[in-house]
């Protein structure tokens, strides 16, 4: 199978891209996404988004992590898909409305180029107790399109993430598909930094658009004043704003994107 493809990141947080408004992807793309991902064999990302039609909105958003397996959402996905299609030429006026398996989104390009992305209505969660290797972790667990289990620490640079963070990914407390892990710690700048263990990945990944939520909601929690400014492991800020509406806080994601490359996917095996 021969397409075409970009590379982006969003903050470190680094996906293919796929066109495919002209459908030519298999019914079940899960092998060949796992190979597109592999960073030794394969182009190497997080994860692989593809750009379909959609009958009302200006497109629809479909995410697979790097095991080649579909995902319900990805933050900094979503933002970077909205400048691919800004790119694409979809959108009026550098604003694209899409649609995603956790609901309609809106994104926006501001005038310095980040994306700041519309995520919508969120729950703010509920603090949860859990043993894990012998450890007990005190955290926040709430779905920010994924499932996210939010730790505060003293400092993240200590944490040892593989260890603490792979059991707790699969803990019964969090269900059979089990959840995204983040640890945060809040910084003399108040900023708070934070690392991310993404299942699907089944490792830490540099930043996470969903996590950087998921962590503001538990800082809120933690009389941290919004809007939170959250520090990637990757060194990038996002920025998570929170809006009072009627229907309940209302969270736009803002942050940096760029595109890394393009080129063209030739494999015999697929």
């Amino acid at each position: 199978m021969t397409f075409e493809f970009t590379k982006m990141h969003g903050a470190a947080n680094d996906f293919v891209m796929i066109d495919h408004r002209v459908t030519f992807l298999p019914a079940d793309p899960t092998a060949l996404f796992a190979r597109v991902c592999d960073r030794h064999r394969g182009i190497g990302a997080d994860g692989v988004l593809v750009l379909e039609r959609h009958e009302s909105a200006d497109f629809r958003m479909r995410y697979h992590n790097s095991d080649g397996g579909p995902a319900d959402f990805c933050g900094n996905g979503a933002r970077c898909i909205a400048a691919f299609a800004l790119a694409l030429g979809l959108g009026q006026l550098g604003r694209v409305r899409f649609e995603t398996a956790v609901g309609e989104k809106l994104a926006q390009r501001l005038d310095d180029g980040r994306i700041a992305l519309g995520f919508g209505p969120v729950g703010l969660g509920r603090i949860v107790r859990v043993e894990s290797e012998g450890r007990t972790f005190t955290g926040f667990f709430v779905n920010t399109g994924v499932p996210h289990f939010v730790v505060p620490v003293p400092d993240v640079k200590d944490v040892p993430l593989l260890e603490w963070a792979r059991p707790l990914r699969f803990h019964p407390d969090f269900g059979a598909e089990g959840a995204n892990i983040d640890f945060y710690s809040k910084r003399a700048d108040g900023r708070m930094a934070m690392r991310t263990y993404e299942r699907g990945v089944e490792g830490e990944t540099l930043a996470c658009g969903s996590g950087a939520i998921a962590t503001a909601i538990a800082a809120l929690a933690d009389r941290v004043h919004p809007p939170v400014t959250v520090l990637t492991a990757g060194g990038d800020d996002l920025l998570v704003a929170f809006a009072d509406t009627p229907a309940g806080p209302e969270v736009t994601l803002t942050g940096p994107v760029q595109v890394v490359y393009q080129g063209c996917w030739n494999d015999a095996s697929s």
